[in-house]
């Protein structure tokens, strides 16, 4: 999915310049990607900060947005219209037990949709974790009778019918 053109900050940087940075990172996207239609994909926001302006930009063009928020629990979508999804991030250093708090607490909530920014597998990237982990977590998931696992696109296509 798109974070922006080339990893800037966006959100710190002038209106219409932030605009034409997400407009060019979906063209190419669109031109490049048999099959990607922007109109379905999540806009990532890079550093998880956004603005209200940049919100309703973003959102005229693709299904959803993903930036910070108080809580990384979101409510499942019910309808087709576009959505802003709260996401939570932890770095530089591994991530594997600030996942592992986070998956507890949701599994201790009254439920929604948990979303986590994780950057890298292993020791490469910002906040990875490591596979060994992330095997055992989604081996773990998998399990648990009442929870999916599952990507964004199909969680929003469910919707979108």
């Amino acid at each position: 999915m798109p974070h922006s053109w080339d990893h800037s900050h966006i959100a710190k940087m002038p209106l219409e310049e932030a605009k034409a940075d997400i407009e060019r990172g979906l063209k190419y996207f669109e031109e490049n990607l048999e099959g990607y239609k922007s109109s379905e994909a999540v806009y990532n926001f890079a550093y998880n900060e956004s603005t209200t302006e940049l919100e309703q930009f973003a959102l005229s063009k693709v299904r959803a947005i993903r930036t910070g928020a108080d809580s990384a629990i979101n409510p499942i979508p019910v309808s087709s219209g576009p959505v802003k999804l709260g996401c939570w991030s932890f770095g530089p250093e591994n991530a594997d037990k600030w996942v592992e708090e986070q998956v507890t607490k949701f599994l201790a909530s009254s439920g929604g949709w948990l979303v986590l920014n994780l950057h890298g597998l292993d020791e490469e990237g910002w906040g990875p974790v490591s596979s060994a982990y992330l095997d055992d977590l989604l081996k773990k998931m998998v399990q648990v009778d009442y929870l999916e696992v599952l990507p964004v696109g199909v969680v929003l296509k469910r919707t979108s019918v």
